[in-house]
């Protein structure tokens, strides 16, 4: 198993580079390909290895796998500074009725003679003498969705002690990606930045100092198309 990667940006060079789309969708009953452009807004060129990868929930906990589902090309390149590079996605598995969820890796490589981005050593710690080169990791989602696909959420909130467990499930077969979530019960809010609720997963959160409060639990999130969903879970 592959150690779960976010699309987090690691400097302000990273910053430099973008992706049109970032998100990935294609029609399970149509063209099976999709792409993507990466475009390289810095002044040096930039190599990058594409690797395609499995996302799934085991345990309640996300997961990217090795696959062989997906065709990527180009596999490597070398983008210009100021240019931009193609990647084409086609998949080989033949989509079912529930939503497939994959994510590209764009993974740099270093190419002699050109230096790597650095993190500055205020983002090493106050011990830090120096930067540090890295490789930047790009993560883009890719989801084969079938037309009729919808996600069925579930909530069930539990008090154990001075906290509040609560499981999410998604029985349904299509993705729904929260952001921007809240979890407030009485004058106590907890918050994070992203739960993805992937077709047919279920995720178990522990909320900090929520059991001591009164009444039921108040759930608030953007869903992807930026409405603000609101969901009152009652607790025994």
């Amino acid at each position: 198993m592959l150690a779960l990667f976010a699309a987090t940006l690691l400097s302000a060079q990273a910053q430099t580079f973008g992706f049109t789309p970032t998100l990935l969708e294609i029609d399970a009953s149509r063209n099976l390909v999709t792409e993507t452009t990466m475009i390289n807004g810095t002044t040096t060129a930039a190599r990058f290895n594409v690797v395609a990868v499995l996302w799934h929930i085991v345990n309640g906990k996300e997961v990217l796998d090795e696959t062989r589902d997906l065709i990527v090309n180009p596999a490597t390149f070398t983008v210009k500074p100021g240019g931009s590079q193609l990647i084409r996605i086609g998949v080989r598995k033949k989509p079912g009725n529930t939503e497939l969820t994959y994510r590209i890796l764009v993974q740099q490589v270093p190419i002699e003679g050109i230096e790597l981005p650095k993190i500055g050593a205020g983002n090493l710690g106050k011990d830090s003498k120096a930067g540090m080169s890295v490789a930047l990791t790009f993560s883009l989602p890719v989801y084969v969705t079938p037309a009729s696909a919808q996600p069925k959420l579930a909530f069930t909130a539990t008090p154990q002690g001075k906290d509040v467990t609560l499981v999410l499930q998604n029985a349904g077969n299509r993705r729904t990606i929260m952001r921007k979530v809240k979890f407030t019960r009485g004058a106590v809010t907890q918050t994070t930045e992203v739960l993805p609720l992937l077709a047919g997963s279920t995720i178990t959160l522990t909320l900090p100092e929520l059991g001591e409060q009164a009444g039921p639990l108040k759930l608030k999130y953007e869903a992807e198309d930026g409405q603000i969903l609101e969901q009152i879970v009652s607790l025994p």
